[in-house]
């Protein structure tokens, strides 16, 4: 089956009835495949503050932050943003695919033009933009099994001392909802002198210290976190945060930032609002992840592998495209929107359903879907 482009409508997504429903070919479905974790999208906050931001300045800064988009008080929201992440300084990019496209090329000193010898070990399953920015570097990578540090240990005993070495992986992974390990790649980081990178995109706002990821806390010097405002933020855009020497490399060579229009006013209000508003939802998050553990336990009941998950991303491994495709249109039969997800975004014979769960999902939904579930047999 051949990708394409589903069209989708919206009744008000404002009000709380509509939150977590999507409309396709006029019917309304409880949507399982939103990033929106805290449901910050729809936040009355939120959009008041974006609109205020959208009187104020207008609905575009229409320039690279290097020329006339800079506007001040974006680096107020970096500040804000270093606080969240407990690092030294932050920059706000475009789309997380951008930033980490163009980011690993510029911190191995890859960019086009240049070719500087270093090594770069990535787990399996990263995310496709990390393996992009990878191949963009045109050196070599080494791909560890996924999540095994053991293996990611053996494969760097076998480089050279002199070769600089550059360690990638997400905390919370997309398709499969495991978890890495961050204290112990911080701890094979040191030993091999690594820069170790840090995609915390789905971590970020559910898990950590007032919803502030795996990586807050303890300091590596040659540490590097990434994440994006487009899942539980609500809004859209990425970050980077990391050392006051590694921004200033970014600042002047990465292009992803020197060459891209800046982010509308609206959505930098958002961002600033979000930043404000993430710290006080502990309630929403327990309520995310307690809900998640009983769909879980539910599915698991029934027999569907959900691998090794222990967040609000919950894939249903059914390792079969036309079986899931077949789930997918019996579910929307049912009111649920569920989302495919096959190779090459998973490997082959991983086909699966993914669902990803919001702090506004009510568990009376949870039920009706997992019963629902007990009854199709795959």
């Amino acid at each position: 089956m051949k990708r394409r482009l589903e069209n989708i409508s919206y009744k008000n997504r404002t009000l709380k009835k509509n939150f977590d429903t999507i409309i396709i070919s006029g019917k309304k479905l409880f949507n399982f495949s939103s990033n929106d974790y805290l449901s910050l999208s729809k936040n009355k906050r939120i959009i008041n503050e974006s609109k205020k931001w959208l009187e104020t300045y207008g609905s575009s800064l229409s320039s690279s932050r290097f020329v006339s988009g800079n506007l001040d008080k974006i680096s107020l929201i970096e500040s804000m943003i270093s606080k969240f992440t407990g690092k030294e300084k932050s920059l706000i990019f475009s789309g997380g695919f951008l930033m980490n496209s163009t980011l690993i090329p510029t911190l191995t000193d890859n960019n086009l033009g240049q070719r500087n010898r270093v090594e770069i070990f990535s787990d399996k399953l990263n995310h496709a933009s990390i393996n992009y920015g990878c191949y963009l570097t045109r050196q070599k990578v080494s791909r560890y099994n996924h999540l095994d540090l053991n293996h990611l240990d053996f494969l760097l005993k076998k480089t050279s001392r002199k070769t600089p070495k550059f360690i990638i992986s997400e905390t919370l992974f997309s398709m499969d909802g495991d978890l890495a390990k961050v204290d112990d790649l911080r701890i094979i980081a040191k030993k091999y002198n690594a820069i170790l990178y840090l995609d915390e995109a789905h971590s970020l706002g559910v898990f950590g210290k007032d919803g502030s990821g795996f990586a807050f806390g303890k300091k590596y010097e040659k540490e590097i976190v990434v994440g994006t405002f487009g899942k539980s933020f609500g809004s859209f855009g990425s970050f980077v945060s990391t050392s006051d020497e590694y921004i200033k490399k970014i600042i002047n060579s990465c292009s992803g930032l020197i060459y891209t229009t800046a982010l509308p006013p609206s959505v930098y209000a958002s961002i600033y609002a979000a930043l404000k508003i993430i710290p006080k939802l502990n309630k929403e998050r327990k309520n995310l992840l307690e809900n998640s553990k009983f769909l879980r336990n539910k599915l698991n009941k029934f027999n569907i592998d959900t691998g090794n998950t222990q967040s609000q991303i919950i894939p249903m491994i059914i390792r079969d495209e036309k079986k899931c495709l077949k789930l997918k249109k019996k579910f929307e039969n049912a009111g649920f929107f569920l989302k495919v997800v096959k190779s090459p975004t998973v490997l082959m014979g991983t086909e699966r359903i993914r669902l990803s769960l919001t702090s506004s999902m009510k568990k009376s939904s949870l039920i009706e879907f997992s019963e629902l579930m007990k009854n199709y047999s795959l």
